[in-house]
């Protein structure tokens, strides 16, 4: 009964992992796109209408390509209490990475079929969290007088995920349009949790190098590796009439064409009161393995005048239902075998998504003879803010229930044969209601499960904050 509750406990502790990854909106494509928020599903005439909505391409008129740059993206990440009261987490990180590369394929614009590209840096996450607490605390009666208490946490996560993506728009009339999107996937995911609670006698006898024999431990560790390519298409329609421009997208959910993973975990508690070890440790490797994407409906409209626009949009991603993002191997042995446990699913990881909906809006003004200035606004909700997306009880590594907002402006001047656009994108998220610590050094109980850590509760909160400079430059061709 007493593994059971120590298992039981370690599948627990695991639900909600920060990973910061469980945004749909985080990053917006093409610099112009970006600065205004990404509300250009009602048609931009750029390469971005490949991604935002393919029906558009039909009516862009001259031969592109665009490289998007994300310069510098810093982030700043913070969980109050999120090791126990008073134990804090942070990670303040600086990315450089590619944001778009395009390109228009069809150069007659006499032509109804309009083909182009784009290569883009769909998810982008970079997170290193580490956190040492020490104290002296009467935690074993046993043991004379208050003992020498240290915890540690860790939690890193890096994934980068890239989409290439081929569209083709056709002009039905001088009105209307439809599209299509053929999207390719790559995802690398690698992310690891882990935390080690001690309790050392204020008396121990001392033996060679100064080591106390009197220590109690609890620890657990899980690393994973996770290699994915999938698939994806994206359906659209364009409709305009004088300054007026509508759109709507539709993404069809995901398909995994491959994916595996390296799964690493061990749990480990030593020197339980009545000198008790209990240790469950394993890894497994090319485990079967998936990542979904949701249907998402995506509607816009824009309103195009002399100098400028303005565009609002908004989409809807569907429910993801609880499912095996990485699922375990009966048949791979257990090293040491006799530590095998018939039954116990210990390396399969959970993932599902909450519904939700995210709106923008952007503006574009010109202020001076070839020189326009962008607005954006958006909203970037957290498909995980509901736990009852993941079964109590179930491992996940991926739940980051935090909303964010992202507000973005620069300019852009033309030239003879070219576009180049600068600017910035600031990004906020709190959550100070419903979050549960990762762990609770502060308030340590001896009774197994809970040995050495204490019960983890709602008292912690976060705080995110993002700059991210983009630069953006587009070459047009000649009309044939």
């Amino acid at each position: 009964m007493k593994n059971n509750l120590l298992f039981l406990f370690c599948f627990i502790i695991l639900t909600q992992v920060q990973a910061q990854d469980t945004h749909y909106w985080t990053n917006q494509f093409g610099a112009r796109s970006s600065l205004l928020g990404g509300a250009v599903i009602a048609g931009l005439d750029d390469n971005s209408a490949v991604y935002y909505n393919p029906a558009n391409l039909a009516f862009i008129k001259q031969s592109t390509v665009s490289l998007n740059t994300s310069v510098y993206k810093y982030t700043d990440l913070y969980i109050g209490n999120g090791g126990g009261t008073n134990v804090d987490l942070k990670s303040q990180r600086i990315s450089l990475y590619q944001q778009m590369i395009s390109g228009l394929l069809t150069k007659n614009p006499e032509k109804k079929w309009r083909l182009g590209f784009n290569i883009l840096s769909r998810q982008h996450v970079n997170i290193d969290m580490t956190q040492r607490h020490e104290m002296t605390y009467e935690l074993i009666a046993s043991q004379a007088g208050p003992e020498n208490y240290i915890g540690n946490v860790e939690l890193r996560n890096n994934l980068n995920e890239t989409w290439a993506c081929l569209g083709a728009g056709y002009k039905l009339s001088e009105h209307f349009s439809v599209g299509l999107t053929a999207i390719v996937t790559y995802r690398a995911q690698r992310h690891t949790f882990s935390y080690t609670a001690r309790s050392i006698s204020g008396d121990s006898t001392y033996i060679t190098n100064n080591i106390p024999f009197d220590i109690s431990t609890n620890s657990f560790y899980l690393h994973t590796r996770t290699n994915l390519i999938g698939g994806l298409l994206k359906a659209g329609f364009h409709a305009r009439f004088g300054g007026w421009r509508f759109g709507l997208n539709v993404s069809t959910p995901s398909v995994t064409i491959w994916g595996e993973s390296r799964v690493q975990r061990e749990i480990s508690q030593t020197n339980l009161p009545g000198n008790v070890d209990k240790i469950q440790t394993g890894e497994q490797t090319q485990l079967q393995s998936q990542y979904k994407y949701p249907l998402s409906i995506g509607l816009g409209v824009a309103y195009v005048y002399k100098t400028g626009l303005i565009s609002i949009s908004g989409e809807y991603f569907a429910k993801i239902n609880q499912y095996k993002m990485i699922e375990s191997d009966p048949s791979q042995p257990t090293f040491p075998a006799f530590l095998s446990r018939p039954g116990l699913d210990f390396f399969t990881i959970h993932h599902g998504a909450n519904q939700l909906l995210n709106g923008s809006i952007g503006w574009e003004q010109q202020i001076i003879d070839k020189i326009r200035l962008h607005v954006g606004f958006r909203s970037d909700f957290s498909y995980a803010r509901r736990s009852d997306r993941i079964k109590e009880g179930d491992l996940t590594i991926v739940s980051a229930p935090i909303d964010l907002w992202h507000f973005s402006t620069g300019i852009s001047w033309r030239r003879k044969a070219s576009l180049m656009s600068i600017g910035v994108n600031y990004t906020y998220g709190h959550r100070d209601k419903g979050f549960s610590q990762l762990v609770n050094f502060t308030e340590p109980l001896v009774q197994s499960p809970l040995f050495l850590i204490g019960e983890r509760n709602e008292s912690a909160f976060m705080n995110y904050h993002a700059v991210t400079l983009l630069i953006g430059y587009t070459y047009y061709f000649a009309l044939k």
